[in-house]
């Protein structure tokens, strides 16, 4: 069965506009699309419809490529923006896929268009399940933060950049600061230089394996050394990614003396 596919064209010839329609049904899609040259019509459909891709000519009489992109941001910037074009020049190409689109396929080489398309589409799905994976996190953190902030472990999370994303005041009360100032900050702007960097490296080596560790640690504070048995666990978007790194350290000054 073809795959369903709901796509806007902006286009002011006809016969480039079927030719479109048809390599896209002969690339396996059950298409579905409407076709417009004229920016108030686009965005009366932008506004009443949902859609799974955008094409667009470049030069129109009262149209253009660089218009339907802005058009497309301000109302569906999720929704992948393709030129179908003829030859343009290569500085408005380049500055028109910083500018959000996807990709520039000549009309010539249609043959492109489809693995395009292909491609989008699946990297809308990505971030669409991304999306819903942090919103469950984040619903998550809100449910157990009053387990977490009851817990004698000091916990926080990182991102791969080594960038606090959350801290419990066990954690932040080590240092004598609060949740609000560790937030954002890097290993360096919390621990000594010399702890920092040997705590990245541990932090960055699950970043790429992904495999949780447990270790011991001293963590020199003005005035003592504090020890720490810290057990550290990757959280994995729905593709296998790792995310964030949490750690949860019970505090073993006592024992190890």
């Amino acid at each position: 069965m073809n795959q369903p596919l709901r796509i806007l064209i902006v286009e002011d010839s006809e016969d480039d506009a079927t030719l479109l329609q048809r390599t896209l049904q002969r690339g396996g899609y059950e298409v579905t699309c409407e076709v417009v040259d004229m920016p108030s019509a686009m965005r009366a459909l932008l506004e009443n419809q949902n859609w799974d891709v955008i094409t667009s000519d470049h030069a129109m009489p009262h149209f253009s490529a660089p218009a339907a992109l802005a058009l497309a941001k301000e109302l569906r910037p999720d929704v992948p923006f393709i030129i179908v074009s003829g030859e343009i020049d290569l500085n408005l190409a380049v500055s028109l896929m910083k500018g959000g689109a996807q990709d520039y396929i000549q009309k010539r080489e249609l043959a492109r268009l489809v693995p395009a398309i292909d491609r989008e589409l699946r990297e809308v799905e990505l971030r669409r399940g991304r999306q819903r994976y942090e919103t469950a996190l984040i619903e998550g953190e809100l449910k157990y933060r009053s387990l977490i902030e009851s817990s004698s472990d000091a916990i926080f999370c990182v991102d791969e950049k080594g960038q606090f994303q959350f801290t419990n005041q066990i954690f932040a009360s080590t240092f004598g600061k609060t949740p609000d100032y560790i937030i954002g900050k890097s290993f360096r702007d919390i621990y000594p230089k010399e702890a920092a960097d040997a705590r990245y490296e541990i932090f960055k080596r699950l970043f790429q394996t992904g495999e949780s560790e447990s270790f011991d640690i001293a963590v020199p504070i003005p005035g003592k050394t504090l020890y720490f048995h810290s057990k550290l666990s990757p959280i994995k978007d729905e593709t296998g990614k790792v995310i964030l790194a949490m750690s949860f350290s019970t505090d073993i000054t006592e024992r190890k003396r």
